[in-house]
């Protein structure tokens, strides 16, 4: 962490803050463990308005260098004191969307920086645990080979896209995203 020279207005500044701050209200379901969470604008929507009161801002900043996502992070008091943290996360060399999963690894890194920086407890994360995902089901294999098959695509070319070797490979977010992409395909292969 980097701070200017001086911080004591901010830190009793920061101490004030906190004693006032409420913490979130879980208000997204996370799709892989099926439990709630604070998201971003729940965290920041709980810090902003007590930091404004109390003469504190908070700045987040995104960049993208040397294959990492790096989000910065800084509380300033209206002194001029500031603190900083900046966090980075490599890019997956093999990721089908990049951009995609640049603005993903940003949002994480914002949302545990905001509630680091600012003690404050938004949900009991397990997202960021070593996942053991399971499979989908028989039932959803068999569902999207029949969209496939009445949509007329390319089994291959579906399975590359996903980057799996197989149907069942597909994890239940997944499943739900191509289900919905199928879906979409059919009713305009309809309106034709």
């Amino acid at each position: 962490m980097e701070q200017s020279e001086n911080i004591n207005e901010l830190t009793a500044a920061l101490a004030k803050a906190q004693s006032e701050i409420r913490n979130p209200s879980k208000n997204t379901k996370n799709t892989f463990f099926k439990n709630e969470y604070a998201d971003l604008t729940a965290v920041l929507g709980c810090i902003r308005p007590v930091a404004s009161a109390n003469g504190l801002s908070f700045i987040q900043s995104v960049e993208a260098r040397a294959g990492h996502v790096c989000v910065s992070s800084q509380v300033s008091h209206s002194s001029g004191q500031w603190i900083k943290q900046t966090a980075s996360v490599e890019l997956l060399k093999t990721s089908k969307n990049p951009i995609q999963d640049l603005g993903s690894m940003a949002t994480y890194l914002k949302r545990y920086q905001a509630q680091s920086m600012w003690a404050v407890c938004a949900d009991e994360d397990t997202d960021a645990q070593d996942l053991g995902i399971e499979d989908i089901s028989d039932e959803k294999v068999a569902h999207l080979d029949a969209m496939l098959d009445a949509t007329k695509s390319s089994k291959e070319a579906f399975l590359k896209v996903y980057g799996v070797e197989n149907l069942k490979s597909l994890t239940d977010s997944q499943y739900e995203k191509a289900k919905k992409q199928l879906q979409q395909k059919k009713a305009k292969q309809a309106a034709q």
